[in-house]
């Protein structure tokens, strides 16, 4: 492709109506952050927006305008966020759920983007077929009657094949019939459909992959008529840069396992401390994607749907042992405000030594809630080491097995765009950072967007951290002080004398 003779990528959104699902999420709304401080031309960005506990589309609409992830956008024109048009519907329903007069609204749309799906592990495999796999049908049934069409952008993920250890950029063959899938869904008791699950599935790890796996399949079928590309982040981390740096929205992956090595509520996780994990910062996901939507919306022509592993490359990739060591070594730096104990957890891949220590942080656990009921204070540390001990077994698949991911689509994306382009959309910049300082970010970022904690108060904060270390440094030595003095009297009651020596008792 000649970059020379293709308009900027602000340029080819101007005066374009974009239609996004999943635009709540925590890319959606990045994705819509960037489209609109770096393309501020775009005509409109459809939304699709369910009503969810009372609470109307419009409602929602206004929530989100007033997240914190918008704030450069309120700093150099709030009148961007007008170009936000809420459609209510709902992913799971036929026509995602849109009103016939809704449908009309999108006439003019020539990019839809869809993000939508449930990234948890344990759904009901009727739900997932629903969500994530039957909405991509809907979906491209939708953009058949768009006339002005030129991008489908599919959201997929690294891991939906994940019975191949090396993960090339192409659509792999199909796990079922995605037609009969979406019949079974549609027909079949969710309850008889849950007890066949792990037989239908092909034995895949959870009905997340599985279902992701299906979608491919409808928009590769698809593609041989409309202009799809099918865009697979890996594990998608907190921003580097922008919009904020340290960005994240919710308490899922990384975040989660940060808030509870970072309080002193987790003691123990159930991992392969040398298994690498890829990830990819929110930024450089939203950064690539964006171009990939420019280049396909630029060709004229395509065939099948060309597939990117949005995956980090194997030099940044880390391991569980070494995310850890680098939490305990930056949590001093940067703590959270309230902690329960200093941060000293550890990682094992032995089941037997997890269930040990797994006792030991209940107790604390106990402890803890105890203290907050005495404080009238809601009792939370089981609760969260509950979630997490289970959310860690959901998980377990992809703790303890790696995949390689081809990834040149990917990052030949950036040899696609123009000189002028580079400062706005350039995404290599994860590549040259150091692991230590985006750890260093990432509790930084949980700090001031998930704890909703100021920069004012680290000072506050590390002498608090101190003070624990001390404890626990005192608790320690109390410790074996005990084990010491349990041996000694031991001794003393297997009748040593002062004619018996330690060493003659053994022989």
């Amino acid at each position: 492709m000649n970059s020379k003779v293709l308009p900027v990528i602000s340029e080819f959104f101007r005066d374009r109506e974009i239609f996004i699902t999943g635009g709540t999420g925590f890319l959606g709304k990045a994705l819509i952050e960037k489209i609109l401080y770096s393309c501020p031309d775009v005509k409109k960005i459809y939304l699709l927006l369910r009503s969810k506990r009372g609470v109307s589309v419009s409602d929602r609409l206004a929530e989100l305008k007033t997240c914190q992830i918008f704030s450069r956008i309120r700093q150099k024109n709030e009148d961007l966020l007008e170009k936000l048009i809420p459609l209510e519907g709902n992913s799971m329903s036929l026509k995602l759920g849109l009103s016939d007069h809704d449908l009309k609204r999108l006439e003019n749309v020539s990019v839809i983007i869809h993000s939508a799906a449930s990234v948890r592990f344990d759904d009901p495999l009727h739900k997932a077929i629903l969500l994530n796999t039957r909405s991509a049908r809907e979906v491209c049934i939708i953009a058949e009657n768009l006339k002005n069409l030129k991008v489908l952008a599919h959201i997929s993920t690294t891991y939906c094949n994940p019975k191949y250890s090396v993960i090339e950029e192409k659509v792999y063959p199909p796990l079922a019939d995605w037609r009969q899938a979406i019949k079974l869904a549609e027909n079949l008791d969710p309850d008889v459909l849950d007890i066949l699950a792990p037989k239908y599935m092909d034995f895949q790890p959870n009905t997340y992959t599985f279902t992701k796996s299906l979608a491919e399949q409808i928009m590769n079928e698809y593609s041989r008529k409309l202009p799809i590309f099918i865009f697979r982040p890996s594990i998608v981390s907190p921003s580097v840069k922008e919009p904020l740096l340290g960005w994240v929205d919710n308490f899922n992956g990384v975040s989660g396992m940060l808030i509870g090595e970072g309080t002193g509520l987790i003691r123990i996780a159930f991992t392969s401390p040398h298994v690498c994990s890829n990830y990819q910062p929110l930024d450089v996901v939203t950064r690539s994607l964006i171009i990939a939507i420019w280049k396909q919306g630029c060709t004229s022509s395509w065939s099948d749907a060309i597939v990117y592993n949005c995956a980090c490359s194997q030099s940044s990739e880390v391991s569980a042992q070494e995310v850890f060591q680098l939490y305990l070594q930056t949590f001093p730096k940067v703590p959270f405000d309230e902690i329960v104990w200093v941060s000293n957890g550890r990682i094992t891949s032995s089941y037997f030594i997890y269930k040990i220590l797994l006792l030991f942080q209940v107790i604390l656990g106990m402890i803890v809630d105890t203290l907050f009921k005495v404080l009238k204070k809601k009792p939370l540390a089981l609760d969260v080491m509950r979630k997490f001990h289970y959310g860690t077994f959901l998980a377990a698949y992809f703790m303890f097995n790696y995949w390689y991911f081809v990834n040149d689509n990917f990052f030949d994306l950036m040899n696609d765009i123009n000189t002028e382009d580079l400062e706005e959309f350039n995404f290599d910049f994860y590549e040259n950072m150091s692991t230590p300082d985006y750890v260093y970010q990432l509790i930084l970022g949980t700090r001031r967007y998930l704890l909703n904690q100021t920069d004012e108060n680290f000072s506050r904060a590390r002498r608090n951290y101190r003070r624990f270390w001390y404890m626990d440094l005192f608790v320690r030595l109390i410790f074996w002080i005990g084990v010491l003095y349990y041996v000694i009297t031991r001794f003393d009651l297997l009748n040593f004398n002062d004619n018996v020596s330690f060493l003659e008792y053994f022989k």
